[in-house]
């Protein structure tokens, strides 16, 4: 069976009418915490290889992403590992949204942190960049550690300013 694509709108219907489906939601953790469509089964794409041994070969699997994109890597994912009855929810949790379809969690205004983290890195080594022409040359090192806080951040997969940013209060869960 090939992968098919759907509406939200079937996949809600088919959940309220206590169908016996798998709604997986391969969003990144920071992601899924923020804002999720109840019932989801949260397999992130990045650990979905590890993880398919809680799918039901005899369940129609529905997967859904913030636009569709990672949901249709996580089907062709899926499809080789043997895998059928797969549906990709066209549009993802964007288009859940737009159709006013329920959502548990309050950060669909939120950006997901990894986003959240390049604006800031951005607009500091920008900033940085700025003040070192119009104020004074040394504020060219506030760019400088921003570009270290980055090397460092992809070689020991950690990153400080995530920590700092999921601490603020409009990423905190109430």
């Amino acid at each position: 069976m090939p992968i098919s694509d759907c509406c939200p709108k079937d996949v809600f219907d088919k959940l309220s009418k206590g169908e016996d489906i798998q709604l997986v939601d391969v969003r990144e953790p920071d992601e899924y915490s923020a804002v999720k469509v109840e019932h989801s089964l949260h397999l992130p794409l990045s650990r979905l290889a590890q993880s398919t041994s809680i799918l039901s070969r005899r369940k129609d699997i529905y997967l859904l992403c913030r636009s569709g994109k990672r949901a249709d890597t996580a089907a062709q994912r899926l499809e080789q590992l043997g895998f059928d009855r797969l549906h990709v929810i066209k549009g993802g949790l964007d288009a859940w949204v737009r159709n006013d379809l329920p959502v548990e969690g309050a950060g669909l205004h939120v950006w997901p942190l990894e986003r959240q983290v390049r604006f800031t890195a951005g607009l500091l080594v920008l900033l940085g960049i700025i003040l070192s022409y119009s104020i004074n040359a040394n504020w060219i090192l506030l760019s400088c550690v921003v570009a270290l806080g980055m090397v460092m951040s992809a070689m020991t997969g950690t990153c400080g300013m995530a920590n700092v940013l999921r601490m603020m209060p409009w990423n905190c869960q109430h």
